[in-house]
């Protein structure tokens, strides 16, 4: 920093001799400034000296303070040539020491993503939805220094990582899934006063298009039940339970042969069974208590878990194991994802006009936007009538219909 020092100075069109004194003032530029005596300049470069001494370096300036505000007086210009309003230059150096500060006070974000996990597997959440959940919260993480300070992520750090992951053909709800799981993240962490803030909320996701589900036909229904029957009776009750109530593949897992009311012809599904934690009950229809009755005649007791299993990993390994086995005994090879509830949520809409009800059968909440838009145009309505009559064995009727199909042929 250049010291104010008064210096002789003869201008040169008139002859007259004057005293300079050149320092560098609280902006880092260079002044100048002209006296006609060397008393009036020695006070002045005294009064700098007495500045500096009483500020210390508050007073100056420094080059990397100097780059600083240029890019900010580039970054608001830019602002206002878009017609939009920058923020004061105070107000984004306040949030980002807040930022620094939480930062130094929170845990690397590998840490708090293991606290999480570490929490969730306390709570028994089905192993589906935990392995899920594990898988998108690492991959959200991975778009970060994993020893970074949970608390220094910022909004634009997060909107950053979405667009890499559609960059590198993510689909948009692959993207929306691990966003949801971040923002879990994030609020599990404020509630526990481990961050002060959720840098996800105001991430905007990408938008969806929700599509027609998967299903298979009525068809296909009737041939793995009676495979299973044949080959597999103990999974008969899991498999046309899930098929006829459309109950969701965690459920099933937790399910228990008590939850089935024969006499009512209903099954409760508990609040601590349900996914939503909020009991529900689902009409059990007539098909549904002939294929029991029939898994019954084949030797299946009737008792505790309708998938046998210590704990729910391993009821949805056998539930897995079983589907395989069936589905290749059946000849089904193309399986679409979640295709038991998607396809009684589709037959369901489909025979029914009461949308609202199917949808409470399902545990939806909210309203049956979801319902309608998904599940109503997937199956014609006589598919649907023909979904609730898959039963173990044809009914002479269907058996006189078919014997005349084939004379007519």
């Amino acid at each position: 920093m250049k010291k104010p020092t008064p210096r002789e100075w003869i201008d040169n069109k008139t002859g007259k001799t004057y005293w300079r004194v050149r320092w560098n003032d609280v902006n880092g530029k260079e002044s100048v400034k002209v006296f006609g005596t060397p008393e009036e300049a020695e006070s002045h470069a005294a009064m700098i000296l007495k500045e500096r001494a009483r500020h210390g370096r508050a007073a100056a300036v420094n080059s990397d303070e100097i780059a600083a505000l240029a890019f900010w007086r580039e970054f608001a210009s830019g602002e206002m040539t878009a017609s939009r309003d920058a923020p004061s230059l105070r107000d984004v150096l306040k949030g980002a020491v807040e930022r620094l500060r939480d930062g130094q006070s929170t845990p690397a974000l590998d840490d708090l993503r293991k606290k999480f996990m570490d929490a969730k597997e306390r709570e028994k959440v089905s192993a589906s939805h935990l392995a899920s959940l594990k898988n998108r919260v690492k991959r959200f993480v991975s778009y970060f220094d994993k020893d970074e300070p949970a608390g220094s992520v910022t909004t634009e750090a997060v909107e950053r990582a979405i667009a890499s992951m559609r960059a590198g053909g993510l689909s948009p709800q692959s993207v929306k899934g691990v966003r949801t799981a971040a923002h879990g993240l994030f609020q599990w962490g404020m509630d526990r006063n481990l961050v002060t803030q959720n840098p996800v909320t105001r991430a905007k996701a990408p938008k969806v298009t929700q599509g027609e589900v998967g299903t298979i036909t009525p068809s296909q229904f009737k041939g793995l039940l009676r495979t299973a029957l044949k080959i597999r009776p103990r999974a008969v009750p899991s498999l046309a339970v899930w098929g006829f109530c459309g109950v969701r593949r965690a459920e099933i897992t937790r399910l228990r042969f008590d939850d089935l009311d024969i006499e009512r012809e209903e099954l409760r599904i508990s609040a601590r069974t349900a996914k939503t934690g909020v009991a529900r009950f689902v009409p059990m229809p007539p098909a549904l208590l002939e294929w029991l009755k029939a898994a019954q005649s084949a030797g299946v007791a009737p008792l505790g878990k309708i998938v046998p299993g210590d704990d729910e990993a391993k009821s949805e390994g056998q539930l897995n194991r079983w589907l395989n086995e069936i589905r290749a005994g059946a000849g089904i090879t193309a399986w679409p994802s979640n295709a038991l509830r998607h396809s009684f949520a589709s037959h369901a809409a489909a025979m029914h006009d009461d949308f609202a009800k199917v949808s409470a059968w399902l545990g939806h909440s909210g309203d049956t936007r979801l319902l309608v838009t998904r599940y109503r145009h997937a199956v014609p309505k006589d598919s649907g009538e023909e979904w609730f009559n898959v039963l173990p064995t044809d009914s002479p009727k269907s058996k006189t219909r078919k014997t005349r199909a084939k004379k007519s042929a």
